[in-house]
């Protein structure tokens, strides 16, 4: 395989056994990994943090968009209140 079309294999081990994928291991995982990371490694992962999070929200406030254009009612259906 070319290094541009090789996947990267990520294994987690924990006390030198490998475990399944979880989110409570990978958790794990990661937090064992901060002790050893630089103030400026610190910086660099709460700024990426921070850009999923951003875009996880516009994401989300644009399916509730999306949701309300096409649940029922549909604006064309909407019945316009009478004039007494």
């Amino acid at each position: 395989m070319s290094e541009d079309t090789q996947e990267n294999k990520i294994q987690i081990f924990i006390n030198k056994k490998e475990m399944p994928y979880s989110h409570q291991n990978m958790l794990i995982a990661i937090n064992n990994f901060f002790p050893y990371l630089t103030n400026d490694d610190l910086d660099e992962l709460m700024k990426a943090c921070h850009t999923l999070k951003d875009h996880r929200r516009q994401k989300e406030y644009l399916a509730k968009l999306e949701t309300l254009k096409y649940s029922w009612p549909y604006p064309d259906t909407k019945q316009q209140p009478e004039n007494d």
